[in-house]
């Protein structure tokens, strides 16, 4: 989880340890769980990643090796870190407080509060730019909000636990928020949106009516007057960008089709540059997507990007998480993909139902996904460190959580001696 606060890849070394230690400890651990077909899964599309790249590579003449093309091979890391995640089960709710803890102290030690409120863009927490820095906010406010909630309901008992949520929580959502404003991404200003409204319903259902109906008019209270205070930042910030989306929406729905709509944007003079490069990259997105929309590219996309409408554009980095994929695999790694994270989010819903984990900690794992699906609509965070470690985590937990699963019902199933 440190890629969250801390922008590096100590993530990818502890990884790679606790993945020998996991092969190791399966291989001694006596009876064997098996592996669900969920794994299999996970290990079947990153050996046919693995085949098509390193084929790739060595039947064509130019020897293509792509952009980041190997971060797509980390399904086959799944089921080992799923194994040693469910090894430390026990240590989990530890592990969750440290995270929170040290989280406030970053926040604290690194918001730069009389630069956000005097309008200028900032970088929360320890992260390479302002984008990457709202993003892990975002999924810091939604985890934390969900913490305390767990405590102040079903964990309610725990009063240590309790105490220190109800102190570290409230305060990592106030500083997340700010941060969210301060670092100016659009992108992660509407992904937040589309959730606060689902949060606060999450609020009011698991709190006391009175309480909850306290909790949600301060919160709405003080969000209106802060957004007030800053509209004219606010209106600086996203207005240009509304108002070019409008007309290009406008045009693409009366009388232009939509290529046509988005070329006219783009060469509009008063179209924000932060837009109009992010268009260009779409548009040469879509271009190589439509010429094998099946299996995609590979790893040859990269080859054939000089050859696309904008191939002048600075970047290859596709600031849509969506058109990363479809690219380099198509409809069918869409598919894929797809379907690994419907049967994780289905294992994740039956350890809640069978409460092997707390509702609370499954209605987390949900709404940072969303949030996070929200905000590749117009960033490539998937190829994030953030969200890397976010994709390894969301799949090793639900396949741990499966683990537990299996363990339960076999223990059911198993005949009274």
């Amino acid at each position: 989880m440190s890629a969250s606060l801390v922008e590096g890849y100590a993530y990818r070394h502890a990884g790679a340890l606790l993945v020998f230690l996991s092969l190791f400890l399966y291989a001694r651990s006596t009876p064997r769980p098996s592996i669900d077909w969920r794994g299999w899964l996970c290990i079947a599309w990153g050996v046919y990643a693995l085949l098509r790249y390193v084929l790739q590579f060595a039947l064509q003449a130019d020897h293509p090796i792509g952009d980041h093309e190997l971060l797509f091979l980390m399904p086959l890391t799944f089921p080992p870190l799923a194994f040693i995640l469910f090894q430390c089960w026990p240590q989990l709710e530890r592990l969750i407080a440290i995270h929170f803890g040290l989280a406030l102290a970053i926040l604290l030690l690194h918001l730069r509060f009389s630069a956000i409120f005097a309008g200028e863009t900032v970088i929360p927490l320890i992260q390479h730019n302002q984008i990457h820095g709202a993003v892990c906010c975002g999924m810091l406010l939604i985890g934390a909000v969900f913490w305390l909630l767990y405590y102040l309901t079903e964990g309610a008992d725990k009063r240590s636990m309790r105490l220190y949520a109800s102190v570290v929580s409230p305060a990592i959502g106030v500083l997340c928020l700010i941060g969210i404003y301060g670092a100016k991404s659009k992108g992660v200003w509407l992904s937040l949106v589309q959730v606060l409204p689902v949060l606060a319903f999450f609020i009011m259902r698991s709190l006391k009516q009175r309480t909850a109906a306290l909790a949600i008019v301060c919160i709405a209270g003080l969000l209106s007057v802060g957004i007030y205070a800053v509209r004219d930042n606010l209106y600086r910030t996203v207005g240009p960008t509304i108002a070019s989306t409008i007309s290009m929406l406008e045009d693409a729905g009366s009388r232009e089709q939509v290529g046509n709509a988005v070329a006219q944007t783009i060469d509009s003079g008063v179209t924000p540059i932060s837009m109009n490069e992010r268009l260009q990259l779409w548009s040469n997105a879509w271009e190589l997507f439509s010429a094998a929309p099946v299996f995609g590219w590979g790893s040859e996309w990269l080859e054939l990007w000089p050859r696309t409408h904008y191939s002048h554009v600075q970047y290859t980095f596709m600031h849509n998480g969506y058109l990363e994929i479809l690219i380099r695999y198509g409809l069918f790694g869409a598919g894929i993909f797809a379907a690994m994270l419907a049967c994780f989010c289905f294992s994740v819903y039956r350890a809640a139902d069978l409460a092997i984990i707390p509702r609370h900690a499954m209605h987390a794992y949900f709404m940072i996904l969303i949030f996070f699906s929200f905000t590749i609509l117009s960033n490539s965070n998937n190829r994030l460190a953030s969200g890397e470690s976010l994709s390894i985590l969301t799949a090793a937990f639900a396949l741990a959580c499966q683990l537990k699963i299996c363990m339960l019902e076999g223990k059911q199933a198993a005949p009274v001696q």
